[in-house]
Parts: C-alpha cells; structure tokens; sequence
C-alpha cells in the first residue's frame, strides 16, 4: 500500500470513519446495537418496524446508564446509518422494508472481535499445518502430468497403508491431545466467523452488477440488443471470476444433502468431545454454521434473482420508449404506399405464382364425430342420520391460546440488564405463570435454543405454578434452568 492509497481510504472508507469519529459514544452504540441485533442472533436481515422497536429499547437502557447520551429517533438513527454506509435498505414485496449490515460494518465489527478476544494461547501448530496443507495441495492440484499425479497419489496411499499397519500390529491409536484439539476447534471458528463477514462483500459485488445494468439502460444511444448483451456478459463475467466460481461451487457443495449430512454429523461429533467442553459454551457459531450459510448464501442468490428482475424490467420500459418510434415508423410506410397507390408497376408481372393453387377452406373440414359418455347413476339416503352437536367442539376451538415466546425473551432479556444470569424459579417469582404448563414448556425451549442458556441436570428444582383450570395447582420438578446474559 502506498502513502496515497491509504490517505484515500482513511479519508473515504466508510469503517474508518466510524472507527475514527471523535464521539466514541455514536461508534459505541452503533457497533453495540449492530452486534446485538445481527451477531447474537445471527440474523442477515431484520425489518424496519422490528429495529426501530428494539433501537428504542435499547437508547432507554443506554440513557438509564449514561444520561450524556444523545437521543434522536430511531428512524433518524436508521437513515442516518444508512446515509453512511452502514446499513443497507432493501424492500421486498410487503410493505416493511429490511435491513442488513454493509461490508463496512462487518469489517468493524469483525476487527473490534479480533481485538476483544484474548485467546489463552496462540495456535502456532494448527495454524502452520494449515499453511502446510493448504501449499501441498496447491502443488498436488496443479499438475496436469498423469505420472506426477498417480505418484502423489501413490504415496498419500503408502502413508495411509503405514498407519493402518502401524495400529493393526500395535493396537494404539495414536489421538490428538486436548491442547491440539482446542487448537483446531479455536481456529475453525475463527474461519467461520470470517467466512460469514465475507457474505456482505459477495452480495456487494452482485449490486455492482446491478448498477451495470441501469447505467447501460441511461445511455442515450444504447440499443436494446447492446444493453442485452452488456449486461449477460456481465453477469457471466462475474461467474466466471475467481470469486464467482468460489461462490457457486460452494452453494452447490451446501446444496447437496450428503454434505450437509456429513457436516452436521462433523459439528455434533466435535461438540460431544470431553477435551472440548470448556470451550463448547463459549463458541458456539459452529453449532448453528449450516443454517447460517444457508441463509447467507440464500440471500446471495435472491440478489441474483432481482437482477434478472432488473433486466426484465429494463426492457419493458425499453419496449415503452421505443413504442411510438415504431408506430412513426409505421405512419411513415403508410404514406410512402399512398404515394406510389396510383403509380402503375414499373414490370407488366408484378407478382407470379407458380403452379395452380390448393384452396383449403374452413367450413370444409369435417366434424368430429360424437361420442356417448355413461350418465353416472347413485342415490343417497339421507334419513336416519345421527345428530351432531358441535357445542362442545366450538367451546375447546374458542379456549384456544397461545403462548408468545417473544414475550418470555424479553422478560429474561429485561431481567438480565441488571444481573449477569437468573435461575428459571427466580423469573417465575418476578413473573407468575398465567398460562399453565405451555408457558413453562415454552421457557424450556427458549433455554436449549440459544447457546447462552444453560440446563443445569444435575441439580433438581420444584416449583408450584397455576393451572389453567382456577383454584388448582400443579407442582413440577424439572432441571435448574439458567439465563445468561
């Protein structure tokens, strides 16, 4: 990088400028909410009426804390971060738009995660034999000789043979140690992370693509064919570029359900390892890396989709503009063969046909023959019926209910700004159940879907709640459930 380069990007780089505002109080919560409300959830987008209320909520926690703290409206906040790049703004087909992090925000977040995270050692031998690997398999992969090739193949063969031998003669296998095992988990996910950040500048190359197209569309002297073309060989330009074909032959990787089998088989195997359970609770984006690149990569391919919406549209409005040229055209035709109506034919045959000619006429051809079909015959009785009475299933269908889990998160979310964890029998004391079991059932599955929550089984705790029925009790006796922050 040369001196003007980085003057350039410390000047226009959107992460750099809000790394280095001077009110470290608008970076902070910014980078504070983002993290909150992508990171840990791990969502790609969230609808504009769903941030504007969780943006609410979380200024007043802030100025409970620091009253210093400016205050705008959220919907202020959202266009303001949008305006510098740090959010994006996408409308789908309801009338709540959507927002997701830009490039510039992953970077930050990504580079404030590296900062925070104190590793207890650094993973000096993972990290080598992945260099190690990675420079092997370029050799082994970029030979077009077959004799080199089958040689390589030979002695990856003559290793694996050796160790077979090596653990049918002395009965020992020879695992990993707890240390080389952290090493490799610690890495994995730092290359998870990294590879979901990397998403957002996937998706910025497609509306790159996008801008293509209507830059095409807004030249004066452009045909209709030439923008055709432009923009279809844009778009294989970008499938054909290195990180085009990366993309796809991994969304086709994710897309196979054997390899999606196997992973999830690699995640659950690596997550039930005793050498790993301290590190099991803390790092948990391996656990749920399936359904996040799906989402990911998903959300990639529908940027495709609305290209080729973008093209179609395109050329519809071409179609509009180019309409009345055709109609002046026809006019013009039109006026040039009155013109020429009364001229006799310069040639005595103006028109020659060879041979005599066929006339095959409409109402000659004959009809369709009718075919008879069978009536069907059956008969009903409809006497003697039993009576239904429908009261008693009318009742249970209006003693319907349901139990938002929304609520209960936001009650453990509120209780846990003041304390750093609360036990199930603790909330149910600030909150007494009012809808029976489900309610409890409910608590239980907000505890085993998110990773910060723990069930504790070796500890039993009973708790008396309110049955749906009035005047009766229930007493529960279930694990010690415990909310983290």
């Amino acid at each position: 990088m040369k001196y003007e380069q980085i003057k350039h990007e410390l000047k226009n780089s959107p992460t750099l400028k809000l790394l280095r505002s001077h009110n470290d109080n608008n970076t902070a919560l910014i980078l504070s909410f983002f993290y909150e409300q992508f990171k840990v959830t791990q969502r790609i987008s969230i609808t504009q009426s769903d941030l504007e209320t969780k943006l609410d909520n979380y200024l007043e926690f802030l100025q409970d804390i620091y009253p210093d703290i400016a205050r705008q409206s959220p919907k202020q906040y959202l266009n303001e971060w949008c305006n510098d790049q740090l959010l994006r703004k996408r409308f789908n087909s309801s009338d709540d738009p959507e927002f997701t992090l830009t490039p510039a925000a992953e970077k930050a977040i990504t580079w404030l995660e590296d900062l925070k995270r104190r590793e207890e050692f650094v993973g000096t031998e993972s990290r080598f034999l992945q260099i190690f690997s990675l420079l092997k398999e370029i050799r082994d992969r970029s030979t077009t000789d077959i004799e080199t090739r089958i040689t390589q193949l030979e002695q990856d063969r003559d290793r694996i043979q050796q160790e077979i031998d090596q653990i049918h003669q002395t009965g020992v296998v020879d695992p990993y140690n707890p240390t080389q095992l952290q090493e490799r988990f610690l890495l994995a996910n730092q290359v998870t992370r990294q590879l979901i950040a990397d998403f957002r500048e996937v998706e910025q190359n497609f509306r790159s693509l996008t801008r293509t197209v209507q830059e095409a569309q807004l030249q004066q002297d452009t045909r209709k064919g030439t923008v055709i073309s432009r923009v279809l060989d844009a778009d294989q330009q970008l499938k054909d570029s290195d990180q085009g074909r990366s993309f796809y032959t991994f969304w086709n990787f994710l897309m196979s359900t054997s390899k999606r089998q196997e992973l999830k088989s690699l995640i659950q195997t690596i997550y039930t390892l005793e050498e790993l359970q301290p590190l099991t609770q803390e790092y948990g984006l391996l656990r749920r890396i399936e359904r996040i690149l799906i989402d990911a990569g998903d959300y990639i391919v529908q940027s495709n989709h609305r290209l080729a919406e973008k093209l179609r549209q395109m050329l519809d409005e071409r179609n509009l503009m180019e309409n009345p040229r055709v109609a002046e055209l026809i006019t013009e035709v039109q006026r040039l063969a009155l013109q020429v109506a009364t001229l006799a034919p310069p040639e005595p045959d103006f028109w020659v046909l060879e041979g005599e000619p066929t006339v095959n006429l409409v109402m000659a051809r004959p009809l369709h023959p009718l075919e008879e079909s069978e009536i069907p015959t059956f008969s009903m009785d409809f006497s003697d019926l039993p009576e239904v009475m429908l009261d008693e299933e009318i009742a249970t269908l209006y003693q319907q209910f349901y139990v938002d889990e929304e609520t209960l998160v936001q009650r453990i979310e509120r209780t846990l700004e003041q304390r750093t964890e609360v036990l199930l029998t603790e909330l149910l004391q600030l909150y007494p159940v009012t809808q029976g079991l489900p309610e409890i059932v409910a608590y239980l599955a907000i505890a085993t879907q998110c990773d910060r929550h723990s069930i504790n089984t070796s500890t039993i705790e009973a708790i008396i709640i309110t049955s749906l029925e009035p005047e009766k009790q229930f007493q529960l006796t279930l694990p010690q459930v415990i909310f983290h922050r």
